[in-house]
């Protein structure tokens, strides 16, 4: 497998880690982990973060000050336990953006950009997340959507900014995805300096790192999961362990996610089952990850997953009506409500059978049972592919160019892919796809998991505490308490 040292050789690093926010469990602790492995190796390390100065949070966008000192709080506890100590530099508040803002329609947005950095899908990326909507109502969010870009601005222009001097051989930062870490991407990528972007890895056990991409790149993380499969090609055990994962996920095992199937019922198929008519099952994707990374996600015939699903029946309707159609939609929309997901449940035709999201049908059941699949990019796609299950993908997504799958071109093609009798494709890519799965990742050192969202960092919970002041802040709130006791005791 590709090489786990974090460290490379002997070298000298100055290294940069970017934290806007130090909220989340476990990516804040992994940016302490990564910075005393380099601090270990002898290395220089700084943090920047943000105190407030940034025009919108992600973790925080209705800009509440109790979790922004909760979060300044976590950040201080963190970086004192680092060995030795670690300078942290904050944002400038009054740093210039030079950002368009009040955009009306989505396509202006997702065309804005400034250099190479595509700003308006880093500002829609993060609406959409914090929306969770794929299609959020620009106008109605129009304060939140310019707060986005005008984050994402400052952290772009403030990382040229830094890099600039070019004493920085590398920096940190968590996803990318969102505005104000694809900022510090983009402003990378820029100036030639190598951005590793973090995420969890294969356990809780392990944090991965995407070099100068970001995780959606469909190229490069293709490129990724080739060299896995390829650096182990002499290990008995890959595909034992590929196939791990792939039971995992039937067994309901959680490792760095939620398992969106452990409330459903093992064996449980829709009441109005019939195992002797053609029943293809459609699996639709969450989009929100996606939706806003770029053209490459682009779907050529299908404007949405409810447009594709609508036209999709209506057209087998008419020439295979004996084929039943079973949507499932996504269990992670369960406690999502908005336009899409309305409409998606609100679909209505003789051959198309709707699976609520929070429904306790056995997801692996129907899979299984169904004669063929359909995705817009689900992992269920890949899984059917191992399972021995037809897939049809109607969508881009991470394993579209790994083989197995039965890829549509255009809408007669999927009718067509549906309607034929497909044969059960050679699995080998799904085992790719699912070693890369199973064993990605750098194994953390200091830093010790106890569930998706808990651990330790050095036996330390990283908790809020109250954030250090300056000597005139202290003699202020100082002043405060004493003409308060004063007013109270009638002084």
């Amino acid at each position: 497998m590709p090489s786990k040292r974090l460290i490379p050789g002997s070298q000298s690093l100055n290294i940069a880690i970017i934290s806007p926010s130090a909220t989340l469990t476990p990516h804040f602790p992994t940016e302490l982990d990564i910075a005393q492995q380099h601090l270990d190796a002898g290395h220089t390390v700084k943090f920047f973060n943000c105190t407030g100065q940034l025009k919108n949070c992600d973790h925080n966008p209705d800009r509440s000050p109790k979790l922004c000192n909760e979060c300044v709080g976590r950040r201080q506890m963190g970086l004192e336990l680092l060995t030795p100590t670690v300078p942290c530099h904050s944002f400038s508040e009054e740093f210039s953006t030079e950002v368009s803002i009040d955009f009306d329609h989505l396509k202006n947005l997702l065309a804005y950009k400034i250099d190479n950095f595509d700003i308006g899908f880093a500002a829609y990326s993060s609406l959409v997340s914090n929306c969770r909507d794929p299609e959020p109502d620009l106008i109605q969010h129009r304060e939140q959507l310019n707060r986005s870009l005008q984050s994402a601005g400052q952290t772009y222009f403030q990382t040229l900014e830094l890099l600039s001097s070019g004493s920085f051989d590398r920096v940190y930062a968590f996803n990318g995805r969102f505005a104000a870490l694809r900022g510090v991407l983009r402003a990378c990528q820029k100036n030639g300096v190598d951005c590793y972007l973090h995420e969890r890895g294969c356990d809780q056990q392990h944090f991965d790192l995407f070099k100068n991409e970001l995780l959606h790149d469909i190229q490069s993380t293709e490129q990724i999961i080739l060299d896995y499969w390829e650096s182990a090609n002499n290990r008995p055990d890959r595909e034992t362990i590929a196939a791990t994962w792939f039971q995992e996920r039937v067994d309901r095992v959680e490792k760095v996610w939620h398992s969106f199937v452990k409330n459903q019922e093992q064996g449980r198929l829709p009441d109005t089952w019939n195992p002797d008519q053609r029943n293809i099952g459609i699996f639709c994707s969450s989009d929100d990850e996606f939706v806003a990374i770029g053209e490459a996600w682009k779907n050529e015939f299908y404007p949405n997953q409810v447009s594709a699903i609508r036209q999709i029946a209506h057209d087998l309707l008419k020439t295979n009506p004996e084929i039943q159609l079973y949507l499932r939609v996504h269990p992670n929309l369960a406690s999502v409500e908005n336009e899409c997901k309305a409409s998606m449940l609100s679909l209505q035709s003789p051959n198309l059978t709707i699976i609520a999201p929070d429904a306790d049908i056995d997801s692996y059941q129907l899979m299984k049972s169904c004669e063929k699949v359909a995705t817009f990019g689900s992992s269920v796609g890949s899984e059917a592919v191992y399972w021995g299950i037809p897939s049809v993908l109607l969508g881009p997504c991470l394993y579209q160019g790994l083989g197995g799958v039965y890829r549509a071109n255009s809408h007669a093609h999927a009718l067509s892919l549906l309607t034929q009798t497909l044969e059960p494709q050679e699995k080998t890519g799904a085992l790719k796809y699912g070693f890369w799965f199973q064993t990605r990742g750098y194994p953390h050192q200091y830093y010790t998991p106890s569930g998706l969202f808990d651990g330790q960092f050095k036996g330390q919970t990283i908790y809020a505490k109250p954030p250090k002041l300056s000597p005139w802040a202290r003699l202020k709130k100082n002043t405060r308490r004493i003409l308060s006791w004063r007013s109270r005791s009638g002084e």
